[in-house]
């Protein structure tokens, strides 16, 4: 059972709101909006967005991985390897950390399992850390 708080209940609940959205244009208004947090916005509400939007687009593209680095953004591997807009480093690294809080990752290098609903089925994202580099690989889609 995922606790009400948990950083987990909140991504899922970050893809459920994000869902109808194109993430890669969602990403590009918000980068040229200078990643601007709305007043009030709990500090981890904006690290779980994006993470969202991220998985949202690596998903709708059915690609096979992305990765994540604080210092150099995110790249999607599919049919093409492309670069997402890359959030400032802090909120990346913050996204990162809970997403290994979710996983109960720890060290420099580590391999967990992720679990989310999506629309009326489940997806199963496997992540890998080596030192700063996260790996999704998304294996299904």
């Amino acid at each position: 059972m995922i606790d009400a708080e948990s950083p987990h209940k909140r991504l899922q609940e970050q893809i459920d709101c994000q869902m109808d959205l194109k993430p890669r244009e969602a990403l590009e208004k918000w980068q040229q909006a200078g990643w601007k947090e709305e007043q009030g916005t709990d500090s981890d509400e904006v690290p779980l967005k994006l993470l969202a939007l991220y998985l949202l687009e690596a998903i709708g593209q059915r690609v096979v991985r992305l990765t994540i680095d604080k210092d150099q953004g995110v790249t999607v591997y599919g049919d093409t390897t492309y670069a997402l807009p890359a959030a400032p480093p802090h909120f990346i690294a913050r996204g990162l950390e809970l997403l290994r809080e979710m996983i109960g990752m720890e060290g420099g290098i580590g391999k967990g399992t992720l679990v989310l609903g999506i629309r009326n089925d489940t997806l199963e994202l496997i992540i890998q850390k080596q030192g700063g580099l996260h790996i999704i690989n998304i294996p299904g889609v």
